[in-house]
C-alpha cells in the first residue's frame, strides 16, 4: 500500500536539529534509534466498514517531543462537501524483549507495541540524540461514505515551537466489508483477571459499577477489532440464585451481538457452576439453564452464533479426559434432542486421537481447534490424515489457534531443523517474530475450510512481569521465555495513566486486519471470484508450512483483490438494474 502525505516546511525559528516527519504502512515497526523511514507518499485503500492503519513516525530530540500537540482533522472528500470522522491517533510505547523466544528470528531490544491514547502521559525518554517516536493512525471508513477519494490531515505542534502537517490520501472501495465478520473468533479475557490487573475487589463473584464499566471497554475494544470475546459478564446467571435473569440476560447478548456485532458468544458454564453437578444429580435442572440461554438467543435471531467453551475441558490428554468429554458432548447432545435447540461444543483438540487407545471424540465435538502446528502435520504434512476434511464433510466446524512456538517434528526435520523461524513455519504469535506471522492466517484458514480461531487469554503475566516495561509475559519451567504470549491488551490503571483502560497492542491490529483479509476472501468467493482470490494467494500463501514473509506482497494483492470485487460488484449492480428495467 501506499499512502499520499504532504508535509510543510517547519517554522523558521525551528532548532538547528529540524524535526523530521516520515511514514510507513501499519505491518512495519520502527526502531527507536533505527534509520527512520524516508517515504512521503502512500495511499490507503479501504472498504465501508473497515479499519485501516498507517503509522506517523517524529524523528527529534527526547526535549522536542515533551508536551507534543497532535490534532487529527476530519477526512474530507475531494470535490465534495463529505467528511469521514477524524482517524484515532496513537502513540507507540515500546517494551522491553530481554531474552527471546525459542527459534526467534529477531533479536532482544526495544519493540513498539502498546498503543497509547494520548491523553494518557507519555513514557519519558531520556538522552539529547534524535529518536524516533511512532504514531499510529487508524482510519475507519463509516458505512454511510461515498466511494472515491479523501484527504486528511494530522497536525504537530512541537515544544520548541516547530509545527508540521502531514496530509494522507484515502481511496474508499465500493463496497462494504459484512457488518458481522465472518471469521469467527473466541479470545478470552476473563472478569477475575481484569479485577486483578486494574487492582479493583471482586467479591462474592459481583463486580463493583466501576469494574462492570470496565469489562465493557474490554469487549467493545475487542469488537472494535472484530474480534469476539469468550463470554460476557451481563449474560451469567445471578450470583446469589444461580438462576438467569431473562431481561437482563437479553439486554446483554442484544448489546453484545446485535450492537457490537460480534460473530460468536459463549454460554456462561463450568463443570461446577452454576451448578455442582451438572452430569449428575443436577442434570435435568443443568439441561433447562442451557435450552433458556440458547433460546435466549434464538429470539434475537442470533442462535448460529452460540457455543459452550470450557477450559477445563481443552486439550484433553490422556484415556480420562477423553471420556470427560465424551460425557459433556453426550450431555449437550441430550439438550439438543430434548429441547430442539443446538448447543455446539468447542474443544481444543484435533480431530486425530494422540493414542488409539484413548478412542475418538467424534460426535461429541462440533467445533474443532488443533494448533496452527496440526494442521500443518494433517492437512499439508505428505503423511497427513486429512482428518480435517473429514470432520467438516460430517458437518463439523473447524478453527484453530495458536500458543507458545509449537513446530511438528515431522515439520522441523523436513526444513532441516532451523535455529530461526524467518518464513513458511506454522504461525507463531511472539512480539519477536515477524507481523506478518499474525496477518497472514486471513489468508490462510480459506485454504481447509478453518472458519474462525481461539485465543488463550489477553491479560496474562508471569508472576513480577511488568508489561508496560518486560515483553516476558510467559515462561516454562525449563527457562524459555515467550515474548507477548497471552497478552495483547495492556491494563492503563488510574495510578499510571490517569484512569482505567484497555489499550490495543498493534499485534491486536494485526489480528483486525487478518480478519479483514478473511472478510475480502469472502466477498471474492460470494462473487464468484474464488478462483482469482485462490491465486492471489497462492503467490505468497500456499499453506501454513510454506508462505513467504513479504509485507508487500501480501498488501499488493489485497489491493489487486479489493479491484476485484468492486468491479464484480458494480457488474453485479448494473445487472440488477438492467434486470429491474426490463419489460
Amino acid at each position: 500500500m501506499k499512502t499520499t502525505f504532504l508535509l510543510l516546511a517547519l517554522t523558521a525559528h525551528a532548532l538547528a536539529q529540524p524535526v523530521r516527519v516520515s511514514f510507513c504502512d501499519g505491518m512495519t515497526r520502527i526502531s527507536r534509534e533505527g534509520t527512520p523511514p524516508t517515504a512521503q507518499t502512500h495511499t490507503l485503500h479501504a472498504a465501508r466498514g473497515e479499519w485501516e492503519p498507517l503509522q506517523i513516525i517524529v524523528s527529534a530530540t527526547p526535549e522536542q517531543l515533551k508536551n507534543i500537540e497532535i490534532i487529527a482533522t476530519g477526512i474530507a472528500k475531494h470535490d465534495s462537501e463529505m467528511l469521514l470522522p477524524a482517524p484515532k491517533v496513537l502513540r507507540e510505547h515500546y517494551v522491553r524483549v530481554s531474552k527471546s523466544t525459542p527459534m526467534a528470528p529477531l533479536p532482544p531490544g526495544d519493540y513498539p507495541d502498546a498503543l497509547v491514547p494520548l491523553d494518557m502521559p507519555a513514557h519519558e525518554i531520556s538522552g539529547s540524540a534524535i529518536v524516533n517516536q511512532p504514531f499510529w493512525v487508524d482510519v475507519f471508513v463509516p458505512y454511510t461514505a461515498a466511494s472515491g477519494a479523501y484527504t486528511g490531515e494530522v497536525r504537530f505542534k512541537f515544544s520548541d515551537g516547530s509545527a508540521a502537517i502531514a496530509a494522507y490520501t484515502l481511496n474508499v472501495w465500493d463496497f462494504d466489508l459484512p457488518v458481522v465478520p465472518k471469521l469467527r473468533t473466541s479470545i478470552m479475557t476473563t472478569v477475575r483477571r481484569i479485577a486483578e490487573v486494574h487492582g479493583l475487589e471482586y467479591q462474592n463473584n459481583t463486580p463493583s459499577l466501576t469494574h462492570v464499566g470496565l469489562l465493557n471497554e474490554y469487549y467493545d475494544l475487542l469488537a472494535e477489532h472484530r474480534l469476539s470475546v469468550d463470554q460476557i459478564y451481563g449474560s451469567y446467571p445471578d450470583a446469589s440464585t444461580g438462576k438467569l435473569d431473562e431481561g437482563k440476560v437479553e439486554r446483554a447478548l442484544r448489546k453484545h451481538l446485535l450492537h457490537r456485532h460480534c460473530s460468536t458468544i459463549g454460554l456462561p458454564i463450568w463443570p461446577k457452576w452454576p451448578f455442582n453437578d451438572p452430569l449428575g444429580k443436577d442434570r435435568e435442572a443443568a439441561m433447562g439453564y442451557v435450552s433458556q440461554w440458547m433460546k435466549l438467543l434464538a429470539k434475537i435471531r442470533c442462535e448460529s452464533r452460540g457455543y459452550v467453551i470450557m477450559g477445563d475441558l481443552d486439550e484433553p490428554n490422556d484415556a480420562a479426559a477423553y471420556e470427560n468429554v465424551r460425557r459433556w458432548g453426550e450431555f449437550f447432545n441430550e439438550v439438543e434432542e430434548k429441547h430442539g435447540i443446538r448447543v455446539p461444543l468447542l474443544i481444543t483438540e484435533q480431530p486425530t486421537s494422540e493414542k488409539t487407545a484413548w478412542g475418538t471424540l467424534n460426535r461429541a465435538v462440533d467445533i474443532w481447534v488443533p494448533h496452527f502446528s496440526e494442521v500443518w502435520k494433517d492437512m499439508e504434512w505428505a503423511g497427513g490424515r486429512h482428518d480435517i476434511a473429514v470432520r467438516r464433510q460430517a458437518g463439523d466446524e473447524v478453527w484453530a489457534y495458536a500458543a507458545l512456538v509449537q513446530m511438528p517434528d515431522e515439520w522441523e526435520k523436513q526444513q532441516g531443523r532451523p535455529k530461526e523461524l524467518h518464513s513458511s513455519f506454522p504461525p507463531v504469535w511472539a512480539l519477536d517474530y515477524p507481523p506478518l506471522a499474525h496477518r497472514i492466517i486471513g489468508w490462510l484458514l480459506p485454504k481447509h475450510g478453518i472458519t474462525g480461531f481461539t485465543y488463550w487469554d489477553t491479560l496474562f503475566a508471569a508472576e513480577g512481569v511488568d508489561v508496560w516495561k518486560d515483553a516476558g509475559t510467559f515462561k516454562t519451567p525449563d527457562g524459555a521465555v515467550y515474548n507477548g504470549d497471552g497478552s495483547y491488551i495492556y491494563p492503563a490503571t488510574e495510578k499510571r495513566h490517569g484512569r482505567h483502560a484497555p489499550v490495543a497492542s498493534m499485534r491486536l491490529k494485526w489480528l483486525r486486519e487478518a480478519v479483514e483479509d478473511y472478510d475480502y476472501l469472502m466477498l471474492a468467493r460470494q462473487l464468484g471470484l474464488e478462483e482469482d482470490a485462490r491465486r492471489l494467494t497462492s503467490s505468497f500463501a500456499r499453506g501454513f508450512g510454506d508462505w513467504d514473509n513479504n509485507p508487500g506482497t501480501l498488501m499488493d494483492a489485497r489491493h489487486q483483490l479489493g479491484a476485484m470485487i468492486e468491479a464484480a460488484h458494480h457488474r453485479k449492480q448494473t445487472a440488477a438494474a438492467q434486470k429491474g428495467g426490463a419489460p
